[in-house]
């Protein structure tokens, strides 16, 4: 039987992956977050400063100072203000297109290589690989978007092994969306395989299992997929920051100060979300996260409405209300897109969806076969509604 129970002081769920409570039921995140709070940021600043300086005395030879990975979202805008702005880096923009891109998403990311004048390169995907790799992670692991997860990860390292580019700036420290332990800053600055598989959302599938589920899927074909070897990383002598371990980082400060600079929310909310700002650049996300919420019980409306709490601006009864009306929304925007993106029907796609639902979080009979409603929707157990209380 599941032991399923919410954060004391947020409402993340126990079922969140790599979230550990301590021994009072509060969570990883609203610890960190409390950490957070106290660092003397004007002295996080000036290191920074410093970085950068250090950093382009060095790399005097090369016309880029560093590589950011981008999606036009709010915050690798950010990521790149920070960047240009303060650290005066010139940056190499590099986007993995998203599954399905979207006009606000397109928009968003010209907006950023035009308002910061920075080169941008985006990798258009070999669609018949990417579709293979969709459909195999839809299959096995129930997230289409797992070689979306993978590729922003490791081309942008691979670009910049080969650009010889020595600094990666990535942007909002994991600790504070309850990703993984990191309790202190060093920790999780740092790359190599390790931190790859723990941190990149992988759900237990490597690239390299890839090759065994199709002829066609080679490692050549495949190479913006792979992670480069640990002796490349040591080679290059890449430095990975986290900027949000040199500049406090709040979600709504983001969005204020870069509507600034024209990057644009969506003008209705986002499916399975009460807010507007979040996953504006693929279609399909609202899909993944509907996955998302059928295996552990929580979606973007609980992610956002618990970091919500914890900056003191929502109260745990309204987070409860927006988490009941919105996590469990069904996606019905892009889902016929969807299923032709991934070339299977719908009948299909419910079978595996029945196959990866938690029946510890959702109605099903007496030989456990999952229950639905008129509309062919799950239906939520007293289990999940009771871990509110």
């Amino acid at each position: 039987m599941i032991n399923f129970y919410r954060c004391k002081k947020c409402l993340f769920p126990s079922t969140k992956p790599d979230l550990h409570f301590d021994d009072k039921g509060v969570c990883g995140a609203c610890n960190y977050t409390t950490y957070y709070e106290n660092i003397d940021w004007k002295k996080k600043e000036q290191e920074f400063l410093k970085l950068c300086d250090d950093l382009k005395s060095l790399n005097k030879n090369n016309y880029y100072d560093c590589v950011i990975a981008v999606s036009g979202g709010k915050d690798s805008t950010y990521q790149t203000y920070l960047a240009k702005e303060i650290g005066k880096l010139n940056p190499l923009l590099l986007s993995f297109e998203p599954s399905r891109p979207t006009k606000i998403g397109v928009k968003n990311l010209q907006n950023l290589s035009n308002s910061f004048s920075c080169d941008l390169i985006q990798l258009k995907k070999n669609q018949n690989v990417y579709k293979k790799l969709a459909k195999i992670g839809f299959e096995t692991v129930g997230d289409h978007e797992w070689p979306n997860h993978v590729g922003i990860y490791t081309w942008p390292i691979k670009m910049a092994i080969k650009l010889n580019i020595n600094l990666i700036l990535y942007g909002e420290p994991q600790g504070l969306i309850g990703q993984g332990r990191p309790k202190k800053l060093k920790e999780i600055e740092k790359i190599n395989r390790e931190w790859f598989e723990e941190y990149v959302g992988m759900v237990g599938l490597r690239p390299s299992d890839m090759l065994e589920f199709s002829d066609d899927l080679k490692k050549d074909v495949m190479f913006p997929y792979f992670f480069p070897e640990d002796e490349e990383i040591k080679k290059s002598k890449i430095i990975p920051v986290f900027t949000g371990n040199y500049f406090k980082w709040d979600a709504q400060e983001v969005i204020g100060k870069m509507e600034n600079y024209g990057w644009q929310r969506s003008t209705e909310r986002v499916e399975g979300d009460y807010e507007n700002f979040e996953d504006l650049d693929c279609g399909f996300m609202p899909i993944h996260q509907y996955f998302k919420f059928i295996k552990y019980g929580y979606a973007r409306a609980t992610d956002h409405a618990s970091y919500e709490i914890r900056h003191n601006r929502l109260t745990k009864k309204q987070a409860k209300e927006y988490i009941i009306e919105y996590d469990q929304e069904f996606p019905k925007k892009y889902f016929k897109e969807f299923l032709d993106f991934l070339n299977i029907d719908e009948k299909f796609f419910f079978e595996i969806r029945d196959k990866f639902t938690n029946r510890e979080l959702f109605e099903t009979d007496n030989n456990y076969a999952i229950k639905k409603d008129k509309n062919n929707q799950l239906i939520l157990n007293n289990t999940w509604y009771k871990s509110f209380e």
